[in-house]
């Protein structure tokens, strides 16, 4: 599985477009409102995020064909703590499992600790989403705690886990 990461661009908006409003792949995404985003929302928010300081975004293709896979990024990012959030999305439902999205969240923790020089990388989770938990345990992350009804989604309340690593335990891997 060859993945490429690529700063994100204006041009990936209409990939964006093909995932952002389906309720099938950005359920499982807490930081999405849920809410139909139009093609001049996502373009802003694409501007915004390509000058911010706070934010670090990435498209994810296939190697060798360039197929688009998804995004991968490291988000509030708070230079003086030097932590960060990660959030990754592997919109092509067919691409899903096949390790797509361990490799871009590992080539976003490279990226992390070693060109923005950041101590930590946290997530949340689902707490039901034991799928993903594996997943990110095995890339070095660690439980840091459940936040109780944490998030409002489908009618009813869900408790959150945080999850974080380390630059150092990212290192020693």
């Amino acid at each position: 599985m060859s993945i490429r990461l690529r700063p994100l661009c204006e041009e990936d908006v209409d990939n964006i477009m093909t995932w952002v409003n389906e309720p099938a792949v950005v359920g499982n995404l807490a930081a999405f409102s849920g809410a139909p985003l139009s093609r001049e929302e996502e373009l802003a928010w694409v501007r915004r995020t390509m000058t911010s300081s706070s934010e670090r975004v990435w498209s994810v293709f296939a190697e060798p064909d360039g197929r688009y896979l998804g995004q991968v990024g490291i988000h509030q990012i708070h230079q003086r703590s030097a932590v960060g959030r990660l959030g990754v999305v592997i919109a092509a439902r067919a691409e899903m499992g096949r390790g797509h999205g361990s490799a871009a969240i590992s080539r976003a923790l490279d990226s992390a600790f070693s060109e923005l020089g950041l101590h930590k990388v946290w997530l949340m989770v689902f707490s039901e989403n034991l799928r993903s938990r594996g997943i990110y345990q095995r890339l070095g992350f660690v439980e840091e705690g459940l936040l109780r009804e944490e998030y409002f989604h489908d009618g009813r309340w869900h408790d959150m886990v945080r999850m974080s690593v380390l630059a150092r335990e990212w290192r020693a891997r």
